[in-house]
């Protein structure tokens, strides 16, 4: 199959095509034709990319050929059950058309050890699954591998690496990425890995901040423009948070926004809805109804009112206005039905604590962070670049932007 290693079987490619990625990028290919992640080696591989630049299909292509040359085992670790559910489904529907069984250790779910060729799992069940898997030769894929430097999942990973490295006297192939890892050389090292890097990131991504009204560049701080007066609210106590989220609804773009508690996911959600209920009164509100799907509107609000027993109040008040927030006070059910609807666009703002920067597959147009210099969480540089990639996702959308939203006490903040 053209533009896919000549190792790669036909059925493979052709899975992978049949979920969008119809060829592999050049960086792709200069990581997975490295022969000393292949017979006889099998060696470690760190690598750090950008959101959306396509870190897991490589991960993915080198853990099957390691397991069908070796006829091991592979655990795929992914941080959230949320991704681990997401990465499951597909890597089954592919997997399975060369004979490779996979199966999901998440939450309750679980199959005997000689039903699989590869599982899917949270860090939590890893730990467990490597105990079985110590003496024999075999794949740890894990992903968003910055988490090792989570002050309450940290250690276990860091537990989950030293046995594969050490107790397992180098039997497990390693394989980690992030698009966030600072110190990539020292880590390699602790790995014994081939390293690779890159900047590259299919989907342009604009890095600004807004002060004043006022966008300029994120490392330079010049000047780029000033936002229309149209969209301009008066009293906004939201540092123009209202009014960069009513620019993007009214050309149609989706919008996430970070904030750094539930409180004020709920807070912003119910000051945007008011606003967006006035302006549609207003006389010039035909821009910003032609952009909602007045219909999927309609449905989102009906399955919260009869498809969940309990729906939040603010809920109740936001979800008509193509808003809603996002946190773990919400019900499993809520939180879905709020992804589902901002996946399909009925929902067009979405309020969300820093969790759902890398909990969920939710790619927006634009992206805004509320400034948490002074809040309760210090926005540190982890979070922030996950943050971040949320904004364009390769497919889905054809750019991004990023806004970090301050005052000016704030702008230079050392």
């Amino acid at each position: 199959m053209p533009d896919y290693p000549s190792w790669v079987p036909n059925e493979i490619a052709v899975g992978y095509i049949e979920h969008g990625i119809q060829a592999l990028l050049s960086w792709q290919l200069d990581v997975l034709n490295n022969r000393s992640l292949h017979a006889p080696q099998y060696g470690n591989l760190i690598f750090s990319a950008p959101t959306s630049s396509g870190k897991t299909v490589v991960a993915e292509l080198i853990a099957l050929n390691t397991v069908r040359q070796l006829r091991c085992k592979a655990i795929f670790v992914f941080p959230y059950i949320s991704v681990a559910k997401e990465k499951f489904l597909c890597l089954q529907k592919i997997w399975r058309k060369v004979d490779l069984r996979v199966s999901a250790f998440i939450g309750s779910h679980s199959s005997p050890f000689q039903a699989w060729d590869a599982s899917v799992c949270t860090i939590e069940k890893a730990n467990s699954l490597l105990n079985r898997m110590i003496a024999d030769k075999s794949v740890l894929v894990i992903d968003e591998f910055h988490i090792l430097f989570d002050g309450n999942r940290g250690p276990l990973v860091e537990q989950i690496v030293g046995k594969a490295l050490y107790i397992s006297r180098h039997q497990i192939q390693i394989i980690s990425l992030s698009a966030t890892l600072p110190n990539l050389d020292e880590l390699a090292d602790w790995l014994n890995a081939e390293k690779y890097e890159t900047q590259f990131r299919p989907v342009q991504l604009h890095e600004m901040i807004m002060c004043d009204n006022e966008l300029r560049d994120v490392n330079t701080l010049q000047h780029i423009r000033t936002v229309s007066n149209e969209f301009v609210v008066s009293n906004d106590i939201e540092y123009g948070i209202i009014h960069l989220c009513t620019e993007s609804v009214m050309k149609g773009e989706s919008v996430l926004v970070f904030c750094s508690s539930k409180a004020e996911t709920e807070k912003l959600a119910l000051a945007i809805s008011q606003h967006f209920e006035k302006y549609f009164k207003s006389s010039n509100s035909e821009n910003l109804i032609s952009s909602f799907n007045i219909q999927s509107l309609k449905t989102v609000k009906h399955a919260f009112h009869h498809e969940i027993q309990f729906v939040d109040d603010i809920l109740r008040e936001t979800l008509p206005h193509g808003i809603a927030f996002h946190h773990a006070g919400l019900t499993v059910e809520e939180r879905e039905s709020i992804e589902n609807a901002f996946c399909d666009q009925s929902l067009r703002v979405v309020c969300a604590t820093s969790t759902l920067s890398s909990g969920i597959n939710l790619p927006a147009h634009r992206v805004i962070i509320k400034t948490q210099l002074c809040g309760p969480v210090a926005l540190n540089g982890l979070t922030y670049m996950q943050m971040i990639g949320r904004a364009g996702r390769l497919g889905q959308t054809e750019k991004g932007n990023n806004l970090t939203n301050c005052g000016k006490h704030d702008l230079y903040y050392r």
